[in-house]
């Protein structure tokens, strides 16, 4: 988490530094038309292109990135702990607010084992994953959008110029309005290189502590239903830690 705050304040203090050493004013960067071509229009194609699964896994991902990244590992640990806990006594854990590790249990209680247990994990376990990379692919493939709307954006304005240039105020503000037109594309190189693309490439960071956590359920089921120990359950975890 610390490093998405470092990384969000130097993306915005390169702009702001960049802004101020070009010597413009403010109103020069200031286009709400073009801003609303850039953010609306590439808010549209993500709806045109995403998936309403697709857009609940991606909530759930930027939930766990800003909110759970540091701890995520440590809480799957601590349950499949507690659950070979309750299976050392004899029981068979309940509900653990995990799906894919309750849908395991369900698989282990149903009395699978051996080869149909393990197709049934590492099949499940990889859908998952996949699941995860479509709907990340979405986020990565939006990226290409925002800099051709700043074009459309910038197209309007420049026709917009062409149109007044027949007239004495047109040609007096000719440079001004031309930079204003330009914002447009600034926008749209803005939003994919300092937004989209830096948040696809962190989901897919997240995406690989996913399938961590995937391996170390999957790993942790098979034990269970080998019947190994306590002991030898709550070291194999340990293992997990060094990763």
């Amino acid at each position: 988490m610390i490093t998405v705050i470092l990384g969000i304040f130097f993306s915005a203090f390169i702009i702001v530094a960049s802004f101020l050493h070009s010597k413009a004013t403010l109103q020069t960067f200031l286009n709400p038309e073009g801003l609303l071509i850039v953010l609306g229009g590439t808010f549209s194609i993500f709806l045109m292109t995403a998936h309403f699964k697709d857009v609940k896994r991606l909530t759930r991902l930027i939930w766990f990135m800003v909110f759970k990244k540091s701890s995520r590992k440590k809480d799957v640990k601590r349950i499949l702990s507690e659950c070979t806990e309750t299976i050392e006594r004899g029981r068979m854990p309940s509900e653990t607010g995990h799906e894919f590790l309750d849908r395991a249990l369900t698989w282990l209680g149903a009395g699978l084992k051996g080869e149909a247990l393990d197709k049934l994990l590492i099949d499940g376990a990889k859908l998952e994953m996949e699941r995860n990379q479509q709907a990340i692919q979405v986020i990565s493939n939006l990226g290409k959008y925002p800099p051709a709307l700043g074009m459309i954006g910038t197209v309007f304005g420049i026709i917009a110029i062409f149109s007044g240039l027949g007239i004495a105020e047109g040609q007096k503000h000719l440079g001004v309005n031309l930079a204003f037109a330009m914002t447009a594309t600034l926008y749209g190189l803005i939003t994919s290189n300092f937004i989209i693309t830096p948040l696809a490439e962190f989901l897919s960071q997240i995406a690989q502590h996913d399938e961590l956590e995937l391996s170390m359920v999957v790993e942790t089921v098979k034990l269970w239903s080998e019947k190994e120990s306590q002991f030898f359950v709550e070291e194999h975890l340990e293992l997990y830690d060094a990763s």
